[in-house]
C-alpha cells in the first residue's frame, strides 16, 4: 500500500509505467503467439501489426488496483473480475473469430452479473436498460476501435470526464480523490498503450482490449449513477460524456439497416471513415472526434449545476448540435454517392469490429 500522499499521483503513472512496459513487450511478443493483425484487402493497415496491447491495458490496471487495495476495493473487484471475461473472450477471438452470436452472448450474460452487483433499487426496466448500457458500449468501443489512437483516446477523455464529475460531486458524500482512482488508474495504463498506437500505431489493443474499455466505461459510469442515487440530470451527464460511441454505433447501424444489410456486417462506414470521406486526414479526423467527445462531455458535466429547465435546455442544445452533424454528414456522403438503400454493397472490415 503506497503512502496516502502520493496516491494521487501513483494512481496514475503506476499504471502508465506498468502498461508501458507490458506494451512493449508484446511488441516482441504478440507475432511469436499468434496476435498479429494481417494486412489484406478487408484491412486499412499495409503492414503486420502485432496485437496485444488490451492485455497491457488490464493487467496494468489490475496491478495498480491491488497496490491500491483500499480504494474503491468494491467497485475494482467487480470491474476487474468481470472484466477478466470480458478480456479473455476479445482474447479469443483475437486468435480465433469467434460468431457474433457467441460473443453477444457472453458479454449480455456478464453484463447480467455487472448490473446484479450493483445496488440499482429500481424498477426490472431500469435494469434492463442499465445491461443494454454495458454491452452496447462494449461494442460501441470495439467499433471505435479503426483508426490508430481514437478507442484508447476516447476512452481517455471519457475515463477523465467522469472522474471530474466524481471530483465535482464529491462534496454530496463522495470521497474526492479516492473516488477517481479506477479513472486515473485507466487513464494511466491508457497513457502507457497510446505510446506505441500513437500514428502510426506499432501495436493495436485488440479485441481484448477494445472491448474491456466499453465495458469498463459502461460499468463504472453507472456505478458513479448509483452511488449517488439515479437522478435523471446525472444519467444525462454521462450520456453526454459517452456521446461519441453512443453516435458512431447508432449512426453505423442506423446505415447498414436503411441499405438493407446486416447490423453486424463489418464495413467502413464509421464516423471516423466518413469524415476521412469527408476529405480530412485519418489523424485529423481522430482529433476532430476528441474534440466532438470533449465538448460534449464537458457539456454534460454542466447538468449537476443547473436546474431542470437548465438541464432540459442544454440536452436540447447537444441534440440539436449532433442532429446538425448527422445532416451535414448525410448531405456530404449523399452528394458523394454513399452506398444507395438495399445496393447490398459489402463492406471492408476493420480491426475492433464485431
Amino acid at each position: 500500500m503506497l503512502p496516502a500522499s502520493i496516491l494521487p499521483i501513483g494512481y496514475f503513472f503506476l499504471p502508465l509505467l506498468i502498461s508501458w512496459v507490458l506494451t512493449a513487450g508484446f511488441l516482441r511478443l504478440g507475432p511469436r503467439i499468434g496476435l498479429v493483425d494481417e494486412p489484406n484487402v478487408r484491412k486499412v493497415h499495409t503492414q503486420r501489426t502485432p496485437r496485444g496491447g488490451g492485455l497491457a491495458i488490464y493487467v496494468a490496471l489490475a496491478i495498480s488496483a491491488l497496490l491500491f487495495s483500499s480504494a474503491r476495493e468494491g467497485e475494482a473487484i467487480r470491474i476487474l473480475g468481470l472484466g477478466l471475461v470480458i478480456v479473455l473472450l476479445g482474447l479469443f477471438d483475437d486468435l480465433h473469430p469467434l460468431p457474433w452470436q457467441l460473443r453477444l452472448g457472453v458479454q449480455t450474460a456478464v453484463a447480467v452479473a455487472a448490473v446484479i452487483s450493483l445496488p440499482i433499487h429500481a424498477g426490472w426496466y431500469i435494469q434492463v436498460g442499465a445491461v443494454l448500457w454495458i454491452v452496447g458500449l462494449t461494442n460501441a468501443f470495439n467499433m471505435l476501435d479503426n483508426m490508430d489512437a481514437l478507442s484508447a483516446g476516447v476512452a481517455w477523455i471519457v475515463a477523465g470526464l467522469l472522474g471530474a464529475a466524481r471530483l465535482l460531486r464529491s462534496g454530496e458524500g463522495g470521497d474526492g480523490w479516492e473516488g477517481t482512482m479506477l479513472s486515473l488508474a485507466f487513464m494511466g495504463a491508457l497513457t502507457g498503450f497510446l505510446w506505441f498506437n500513437w500514428p502510426p500505431a506499432r501495436i493495436f489493443m485488440g479485441d481484448a482490449g477494445s472491448t474491456f474499455l466499453g465495458f469498463f466505461l459502461g460499468v463504472s459510469s453507472l456505478e458513479m449513477n448509483v452511488e449517488h442515487g439515479l437522478v435523471p440530470q446525472r444519467l444525462g451527464a454521462a450520456l453526454c460524456i459517452l456521446a461519441v460511441p453512443w453516435y458512431d454505433l447508432a449512426s453505423v447501424v442506423a446505415l447498414r439497416v436503411w441499405q438493407g444489410r446486416s447490423p453486424f456486417h463489418a464495413d467502413k462506414q464509421h464516423l471516423s471513415h466518413r469524415l476521412v470521406q469527408l476529405g480530412l486526414k485519418s489523424p485529423i479526423a481522430v482529433r476532430v472526434i476528441y474534440l466532438l467527445g470533449l465538448a460534449s462531455g464537458v457539456s454534460g458535466l454542466l447538468l449537476d449545476d443547473v436546474s431542470p429547465s437548465g438541464a432540459i435546455l442544454v440536452g436540447v442544445q447537444l441534440a440539436c448540435w449532433w442532429l446538425a452533424i448527422a445532416i451535414i454528414e448525410y448531405l456530404g456522403h449523399y452528394c458523394s454517392g454513399w452506398p444507395a438503400p438495399g445496393s447490398g454493397e459489402s463492406g471492408i472490415r476493420t480491426r475492433g469490429e464485431v
